[in-house]
């Protein structure tokens, strides 16, 4: 599993679907596909006006993610990601080709966000207890420094032979972009076997092609960070793009009073209390979800201000005060209807 499982996954969802079900005279066939993967849960909408083989659909989606799993889950026993955490080789280690284009991108954005989003974050992770092993308390100074020395990109070099790491002690944690890769990878199936109308969402992050039942283009609820009265914040139109979300309300604990959440600033090494969750619209998920953590982590004038320098992304920010009330920043571009809860 990428993620540990706190309450239902689909309590967790960043997202809610918003689809109508009724049609013209000739009601175009819908499937809804469920399942599991990832330490979360997936849910797929295809809209088809032919015949779809539902259990070849449904087998084709499962394979992949149980491959994609297989290579970069932390939870599973001797997954491609595991074993590049346990060398402690000089050598590049070879990656396969979908582990090394997460890699790539991630240190695509590593770089562009100076630090901020860094995956090789997992000495961090696991001391503030968000690793295999849960610890329900926050560590100390001297665990904290040990554990920067552990992590960092500066440590790791990215060859067409492999990645190689400079210092034998870093380690991986890919669950930022890797269910957004998940996502991407679906509509590339769905684009190979000619399927256009769709929705895929993979643990809260989501992409949107053509149109849903209704014939119109796809909206999605955006989930209020608001702990005691969750609702919705607003709702946006998708066209043939994604939206992931990074909250500090997904994946935390409570230490002291205070609320430890699994968003981990790489560059300090303390957790993230400022911003309490980050939305982002982008070209492909994979992109969407680097960047909604990046946002969580660089706070609210550093994370616009990347976002106003990028083409084609939009983000919404929601920025909790020292007196608890919500704050809501959008990017220039960012087009969203407000709920009122």
């Amino acid at each position: 599993m990428f993620e540990i499982k706190m309450i239902k996954a689909r309590l967790l969802l960043g997202f809610f679907i918003l689809l109508g079900f009724s049609g013209c005279s000739r009601s175009p066939i819908e499937i809804n596909l469920l399942g599991e993967t990832m330490g979360t849960t997936y849910s797929i909408k295809i809209v088809s006006d032919e015949k779809i083989d539902e259990e070849i659909i449904q087998h084709d989606i499962d394979s992949i993610l149980v491959s994609i799993n297989k290579q970069m889950s932390t939870y599973i026993d001797g997954s491609e990601i595991n074993q590049f955490n346990a060398y402690q080789g000089s050598a590049p280690f070879q990656l396969s080709p979908e582990f090394y284009q997460v890699v790539e991108r991630a240190l695509h954005w590593t770089h562009m966000t100076d630090g901020a989003f860094d995956i090789s974050i997992m000495p961090l992770s696991t001391i503030w207890g968000f690793g295999a092993k849960r610890v329900f308390s926050s560590p100390s100074e001297l665990d904290i420094k040990s554990a920067l020395e552990s992590s960092g990109y500066e440590q790791l070099t990215l060859q067409l032979s492999g990645l190689q790491k400079l210092n034998p002690n870093v380690q991986l944690d890919v669950n930022a972009i890797a269910k957004g890769f998940g996502v991407d990878v679906v509509a590339s199936y769905f684009s190979r076997v000619n399927i256009s109308n769709y929705m895929i969402e993979i643990g809260g992050e989501v992409y949107c092609s053509g149109v849903n039942r209704k014939g119109e283009i796809w909206n999605i609820g955006i989930q209020s960070p608001n702990n005691i009265n969750q609702g919705f914040l607003g709702i946006v139109t998708l066209n043939n793009q994604a939206i992931a979300t990074s909250g500090d309300y997904r994946n935390f604990y409570m230490s002291e009073g205070k609320v430890i959440s699994h968003v981990i600033d790489p560059r300090t090494g303390e957790t993230v209390t400022d911003v309490s969750s980050a939305s982002v619209i982008a070209d492909n998920c994979m992109d969407a979800d680097a960047l909604a953590t990046a946002l969580m982590v660089m706070g609210k004038e550093d994370g616009i201000k990347l976002i106003e320098s990028l083409n084609g992304i939009e983000s919404l920010m929601v920025i909790r005060n020292e007196d608890g009330s919500l704050e809501e920043v959008m990017s220039s571009g960012f087009e969203f209807t407000s709920v009122q809860e």
